[in-house]
C-alpha cells in the first residue's frame, strides 16, 4: 500500500477524514464546487457541506487500509501554457470503494477545488481548467484523491496526491502525427487505413485529419523552420525511393514535380534499389539527406506490442539539393566499409549527425534476394539473435563537401545502440535514443540528452517504462514530443517541458490524440497554426 502523507501537510482540512453520514455517495456523476468562486455553481450544496462539516482528523502519517494511486497526472509534471485539459485518473483496488472525493489546491493560497465522482477519472471542463491553470503560474497545484468507504458512510479508505504545474512556455507549435493500425502486418497490407493528422494541443476536439485512404507507403516526415515547407517519404507510383518537398498551403495537391527519388542514385553489383531510408529534409526547406544503397534486416512477428524488428545493415548518405536538384554523397558518412544511417541537421545546416556501425550484410540469407523474413520468434529473442548497435557520429555538412567524421561524445562507444539524434532549434543540445540493441522499436529504448559538441549524457526523467523514441523539439525549443508504449501496445504521444539547463520534467499524454485501436506515432511539432493544413492529395500514386 502507498503512503505519501507528506503530500497532504498542504490540506490542513482535508487530511485523511472521517467523513458524517450525509457523505454516503449515492451520486451517478460528478459533482464540483470551487470553495474559490465568488458565486458557487449549482447543485454543489451537498458538496460544500461534506468539506465544511470535516471532522476529527486524522494524524498525519496515520495509515491507511486502502489501496489508492493517481495514474495522471505523474508527480511533477508541467504543462503547457495553452494546453486542454487532461483526464485525471487513479486506480483502486479495494472494493469497498465507489466514490471518490477530489481536491485541488493551489500554492498561489487560492481556495481549492473539490470534486465528488463515481467513476476513477475526471477531466475537467474548459471553465475549471482554466481557473485551475491561472493559478498555477510560477506555483504547484497539489491534486489528491480520497477513497471513500461505501459500507461505513463517512470513512477515507486511502488517500495519494501528485503535484504539477502549468508553464509559462507555449508549445506554440501544431502537431503533425500518423495513426496505424497494428500489428505491422495489418498495416502493411491495408495503407488506406492509416490517418495523418494535424493536432492542436490547446483544442478540445479530435485533431484533423488532413491524409487518408491512400493506398501506399508513406513514413519520415520534416517541416522547414520556417513553416514554408513540408517533405515526406512517399511511395509514388510503385517508387519506394520517393520523396516529396513541397511549400505548404490548406489544400495541397502534389504532383510529380514537386517529388525527387533517391532510387535516381546510382546502384551497382547485387544492391537492391536505394529507398532513401531516414530520408531529413534541412530546416532552411533546400536539403535532404538519407541513406542510399542501402540493405536493410527486416522481420516483422504477429505481435501488437513489438511486431517489427529493422536495422540497415549496409549503406551511406547521400544529399539531394533541390536547388539544383542533384543528389551526391556526403564525404566523412560515405565509407562503404561502414554502415550509416538516420542523418540529423544541426539548425544552421553546418553539420549532420548520423548513426555508424559495422555492416552486418551476413544477417541476410541470401544477399541476390533480401526480404522481410516473418518470424514467430519475441523481439528479444531476435535481439539476442541479430545484436545491431550504433554509435552517433557527426560530420561538417560544408556546402555538400563534409569533412571528417568524428565520435560524438556521450552517444558512441558505451556498449549501446545510438540513433535518432535531434538537435535542439538554438543548437545547444542533442536528444537521442538509446538501447542494448537496434535501431527502432525496441522495448529498453530511452531518451538522453547531451551538449551538442558532446559530453556526458544524462537519462531523461521523461522516460516511461516501455519504448520511448520518435522524438521532436517545439520552434522555441522548450518542449519535446516523443512516442511511448508505457500504457500498452498503442504507442502514444507524450510532451515534456526542457529548460536551459537541459532538464526536462515528467511529461504529458496527448490523449486526445488517441484513437481506439490506432497507434500514434512518428509525431513532428509543426510551426504552422491550426488549419494551416487542411488536405493532403497526392496525384498519381
Amino acid at each position: 500500500m502507498k503512503n505519501r502523507h507528506s503530500r497532504f501537510r498542504f490540506f490542513p482540512l482535508l487530511v485523511l477524514f472521517p467523513l458524517l453520514a450525509l457523505c454516503h455517495c449515492s451520486l451517478s456523476g460528478v459533482t464540483c464546487w470551487d470553495s474559490g468562486a465568488e458565486q458557487p455553481g449549482r447543485g454543489c450544496g451537498a458538496l460544500e457541506t461534506l468539506v465544511c462539516r470535516v471532522t476529527a482528523a486524522m494524524k498525519e502519517g496515520t495509515p491507511l487500509a486502502g489501496d489508492l494511486s493517481v495514474t495522471y497526472p505523474f508527480d511533477g509534471s508541467l504543462f503547457p501554457a495553452e494546453m486542454a485539459s487532461p483526464t485525471v485518473t487513479w486506480r483502486d483496488g479495494d472494493r469497498r470503494t465507489r466514490c471518490w472525493l477530489l481536491s485541488v489546491a493551489f500554492g498561489s493560497g487560492r481556495k481549492p477545488l473539490y470534486v465528488l465522482t463515481d467513476v476513477m477519472s475526471w477531466t475537467p471542463d474548459r471553465k475549471t481548467w482554466e481557473t485551475v491553470k491561472a493559478q498555477s503560474r510560477d506555483t504547484e497545484v497539489w491534486l489528491t484523491v480520497f477513497a471513500l468507504s461505501d459500507r461505513e458512510p463517512g470513512t477515507v479508505i486511502a488517500a495519494d496526491g501528485v503535484t504539477f504545474g502549468v508553464s509559462a512556455d507555449p508549445a506554440g507549435d501544431t502537431v503533425f502525427f500518423r495513426q496505424i493500425p497494428l500489428p505491422f502486418s495489418v498495416a502493411s497490407r491495408s495503407f488506406e487505413k492509416t490517418r495523418w493528422r494535424l493536432g492542436d494541443i490547446a483544442s478540445y476536439e479530435k485533431p484533423a485529419t488532413v491524409m487518408t485512404g491512400q493506398r501506399v507507403c508513406a513514413s519520415c516526415h520534416a517541416f522547414s523552420a520556417d513553416g514554408r515547407w513540408m517533405s515526406m517519404e512517399y511511395n509514388l507510383g510503385g517508387d519506394n525511393g520517393a520523396q516529396f518537398i513541397a511549400e505548404i498551403r490548406p489544400d495541397m495537391v502534389l504532383g510529380k514535380e514537386e517529388f525527387f527519388s533517391w532510387s535516381d542514385y546510382p546502384r551497382g553489383g547485387l544492391l537492391p534499389p536505394t529507398r532513401g531510408l531516414f530520408g531529413r529534409m534541412s530546416p532552411s526547406g533546400r536539403y535532404a539527406a538519407a541513406s542510399v544503397n542501402e540493405i536493410s534486416f527486416a522481420t516483422v512477428m504477429d505481435d501488437l506490442d513489438y511486431c517489427q524488428l529493422f536495422f540497415p545493415t549496409y549503406g551511406v548518405i547521400a544529399v539531394y539539393d533541390r536547388k539544383f536538384r542533384t543528389i551526391r554523397l556526403l564525404p566523412g558518412a560515405s565509407d562503404y566499409g561502414l554502415v550509416q544511417a538516420n542523418p540529423a541537421w544541426s539548425p544552421d545546416e553546418r553539420s549532420v549527425v548520423f548513426c555508424r556501425a559495422k555492416t552486418r550484410n551476413e544477417v541476410h540469407r541470401d544477399l541476390r534476394n533480401v526480404n522481410t523474413v516473418v518470424e514467430k520468434r519475441s523481439i528479444h529473442e531476435l535481439n539476442a539473435l541479430y545484436p545491431m548497435r550504433f554509435d552517433l557520429y557527426r560530420v561538417p555538412f560544408n556546402g555538400g563537401e563534409g569533412g571528417v567524421a568524428e565520435p560524438l561524445e556521450g552517444a558512441s562507444e558505451n556498449g549501446m545502440s545510438n540513433y535518432f539524434a535531434r538537435y535542439s532549434p538554438d543548437g545547444k543540445w542533442i536528444v537521442f535514443t538509446k538501447s542494448p540493441t537496434g535501431i527502432m522499436l525496441q522495448p529498453d529504448s530511452a531518451l538522453w540528452i547531451i551538449p551538442a559538441a558532446g559530453g556526458k549524457a544524462r537519462r531523461m526523467t521523461c522516460n516511461r517504462g516501455a519504448f520511448n523514441s520518435w522524438h521532436s523539439w517545439s520552434s522555441n525549443g522548450r518542449w519535446l514530443l516523443f512516442s511511448s508504449k508505457a500504457n500498452g501496445p498503442y504507442t502514444e504521444i507524450f510532451l515534456t517541458h526542457v529548460d536551459e539547463e537541459g532538464n526536462d520534467t515528467p511529461p504529458v499524454i496527448l490523449t486526445r490524440f488517441n484513437e481506439e485501436g490506432y497507434a500514434a506515432n512518428v509525431p513532428e511539432f509543426a510551426p504552422i497554426a491550426p488549419g494551416g493544413i487542411r488536405s493532403i492529395r497526392v496525384t498519381g500514386s
